[in-house]
């Protein structure tokens, strides 16, 4: 992936999901996990396993976004974690688009 549309992609994580600490995100090889959030109590660093594919490397910051987004639940993959991770990768397929509210149906 070209570090430009990278930027983009972290840029508009920061847009639609923003939080109140600094977000620092890196790729770099690593020989295990695929991706990795740390929290010092203020700011966040986000680390990406960059041997993983395109398509890996985002899902994985997508993984690792909703964790920054909820970090108190994060942990245990639940709670609000669960519900910020669905709304990401919701918004991320639909190229952070809003989604469209069917127009309703009228009676015959």
């Amino acid at each position: 992936m070209k570090t430009s549309e990278w930027r983009v992609l972290i840029r508009t994580l920061r847009e639609r999901f923003p939080v109140q600490g600094t977000v620092t995100v890196i790729r770099r090889p690593v020989k295990c996990d695929c991706g990795l959030t740390t929290f010092n109590g203020n700011d966040y660093r986000v680390r990406i396993n960059s041997d993983q594919s395109d398509q890996g490397q985002i899902d994985t910051l997508l993984h690792e976004w909703a964790h920054v987004c909820a970090i108190e639940e994060a942990y245990g993959h639940r709670g609000r974690w669960a519900t910020l991770h669905g709304e990401i990768y919701d918004a991320w397929t639909r190229n952070f688009e809003p989604a469209e509210t069917p127009e309703p149906q009228g009676t015959t």
